[in-house]
This record gives C-alpha cells, structure tokens and sequence, in this order.
C-alpha cells in the first residue's frame, strides 16, 4: 500500500514494477490513495495504473496527511487481519530478494514489524539511508543507525531495532490495526516513530533484515534537501509524540530536550543549500505549534 502526492511517474513504476505474486505465492494486491494531488498529476497516475491486476485506488479531496492516508488504506474491509501489509514510500524501488527475504522473516514469527535496510544515491555510489534506529527518551529524538555508511558495513543478520521508519514496513494487518495504526493528527513525520514505540510497548519486536535492499530517493514529495514542509512537521510532531507518550513539555524545552528542540532551527539557518530563512522560519512555527499541541 502507498500514499500517492504529486509524483505520479515514481508512484506509476512503483505500483508496475512490482510482482503479482509474492515468492511463497500469496496473491499480492496494491493499494494507493491519491491525497489530493493536482487534476494533472492525478490524471497522469489513473492513466499509467488503472486497469492493472489487483491495483485499486481510491482518491481524496483532501490531503490526510501521510499517516491517515495509510490508515485509510488498512481500514479497507478488503483486508483481512491475517493479511500481511507492506506500507511503501512511492520513491522507493525493490531490489532482488527484498520481497522474499522480508516474507520471511515475518513469517518466522519472532518479528511483528520487519523492514529491510534503505539506501540512497546513485548506482555508482549508494549510501545507507536506515538501517535500524534508536529513539532516545533522554532527548527525545530518533537517530537512524549506519546513516550516510557504504552498504558493505551493514551487518548480514537480522536484527531487533527500536525504531523502524515508516518508508517501508511489512506486518500483518492485525498489527498495524492493533496499536491504532498511524496518528491521525501527526499529518507528516515522526508517525513512525509513535507506531515503533507503541508496537514494542505492547511486548512486540520490530526487525531489521539487512540482506533484503530497498532503494529510496529520500523526500520526494515534501521537495529534496528538505522543505519547509519538512521541518515544520519535524519539529511540530517531537513535541506531539512526548506527549502522546506522557513526557512532559519541560523536558523538551530545557536542558538536553531544550538542545534537541533547537536542532531544526539550526540546521535549517546554517545548512540548507538555499531558501535558509523560509525553511528556519517553518521550523520555528513548527516548534511554537508544538508548544500548543
């Protein structure tokens, strides 16, 4: 399943690239939700994907987000709770191997959640992207493992993990519907992050399996080498995930949290490539509104 926004040819080679059948020979069935891209870009994705076998898509008129699009989604009653879900990125590309090394390992049953190793950049010099992660509850903040390492320091074995990004997990339906799915008010960004600490919170595991390669061009539909977009809800959504797991406002506002709060804001003035003051300013009311939440 994936939720498509403007970027109709990713999302098209996505949904056409990808196999009817997995390697076990369960039936594989694609479900995208358009949220409320452009007449154009609609028209463009209806056109290169309707009428394909075992694709359905619904469209909304208005953008849910990304979190409560994929709810929208899993909700469907076409989907049994035994049924296995793959929530995908539409920037994202399978290697060979990552469908069936992921089937699996979920089908080993140790894993509720599994997730293969991301990477980014071209053929000629690809870079880990995520490879597992950890949610600090000191500073409140997520850190992806082997972030910007060559593939070959990757370790062959899977691996349990405390955070799995919401690029491209596999469970099964029951999972994901048992902790709520996504938060419906996160919009975008750190909704994985709640997802991970609410699955592990009811006892279960989340998996790395670092054989199976996932490639991802990384912030496709909230613009590259980031957006506005991206550091308002980055910013907004720490505070609303502390408190959706009961930290309270201070740790985020003093000493090590105080830090971490200023991270976006910083990063956004003295790093980003161009539109510095744009995208520091969206930080900033991203960290007033989460002040509210």
């Amino acid at each position: 399943m994936t939720v498509h926004y403007n970027t109709p040819e990713m999302t098209s080679r996505l949904v056409r690239d990808f196999p009817r059948r997995t390697p076990t020979g369960r039936a594989i069935f694609i479900h995208v939700l358009d949220n409320c891209s452009t007449t154009e870009n609609l028209r463009l994705l209806r056109a290169n994907i309707e009428g394909l076998p075992g694709v359905t898509l619904v469209v909304s008129d208005v953008n849910l987000g990304f979190g409560k699009g994929m709810n929208t989604i899993a909700s469907s009653d076409i989907i049994d709770e035994s049924d296995i879900l793959w929530l995908l990125n539409p920037d994202t590309k399978l290697s060979a191997g990552c469908l069936e090394l992921l089937e699996r390992e979920l089908d080993a049953g140790y894993f509720a959640v599994v997730a293969p190793l991301i990477y980014s950049g071209d053929e000629t010099d690809p870079w880990i992207w995520f490879c597992g992660g950890s949610i600090s509850m000191r500073g409140i903040h997520v850190r992806h493992q082997l972030y910007g390492c060559k593939l070959a320091e990757a370790p062959d074995e899977t691996f349990e993990t405390e955070f799995v990004t919401g690029a491209a997990p596999m469970m099964r339906a029951s999972t994901f519907r048992s902790v709520g799915g996504f938060p419906d008010n996160y919009f975008l960004y750190w909704e994985d992050t709640y997802l991970s600490w609410k699955v592990r919170s009811q006892g279960s595991r989340l998996g790395i399996v670092p054989s199976a390669h996932l490639w991802h061009a990384v912030g496709a539909s909230s613009g590259f080498a980031q957006s506005p977009t991206f550091y308002y809800w980055v910013a907004r959504n720490r505070f609303t995930f502390a408190k959706d797991i009961g930290i309270p406002r201070r740790r985020l506002i003093f000493g090590f949290g105080g830090l971490e709060s200023l991270r976006p804001i910083a990063r956004a003035a003295l790093r980003e490539p161009s539109g510095r003051w744009s995208k520091a300013r969206a930080a900033i009311r991203g960290t007033l509104s989460g002040l509210r939440v």
